[in-house]
């Protein structure tokens, strides 16, 4: 698991690693060969992505370029029917802003399936906005975890 925004690991990243997974602070996602290697995985998730910005990038929302990004590089570290994870809030505002479907096509990924869940049936669920030290499960009642094939 890669943390792209904070230089120390987040309350989920600390239970992440309660399960074995080893953290990465400060990674790139969007260039994980220079965070993991030439390794390659069974799935790579992506916590909610956000670039806190909706000015226009290559004629795209920042978002959408950033997920496209993501899309493409995992592609590369995925084992042979791997699977890409990306969570997000679940509103139009957020789908607008991402673009998934969009993103997927421009990356060369194949959208397989989106699950929907509220952070109050899953009590040690969190997530640190990207802006600042907030929880989002405080502004957003439905997530939204997003499955891309390569």
């Amino acid at each position: 698991m890669t943390a792209t925004q904070h230089s120390h690991p987040t309350k989920i990243c600390r239970n992440c690693k309660d399960f074995g997974a080893q953290v990465k602070a400060e990674a790139d996602a969007t260039c994980l060969s220079e965070t993991i290697g030439q390794r390659r995985f069974r799935s790579i998730i992506f916590q909610f992505p956000n670039v806190a910005s909706c000015e226009a990038l290559y004629g795209q929302n920042p978002n959408t370029v950033l997920v496209t990004r993501f899309l493409k590089c995992s592609r590369a570290r995925l084992k042979s029917g791997g699977l890409t994870f990306i969570s997000t809030a679940d509103s139009p505002l957020h789908e607008g802003a991402f673009k998934m479907d969009d993103a997927a096509r421009t990356a060369g990924s194949a959208a397989r399936d989106v699950y929907t869940f509220s952070p109050k049936d899953y009590p040690v669920y969190s997530y640190q906005n990207t802006a600042d030290e907030e929880s989002a499960i405080n502004e957003h009642t439905a997530f939204a975890i997003f499955v891309f094939s390569a």
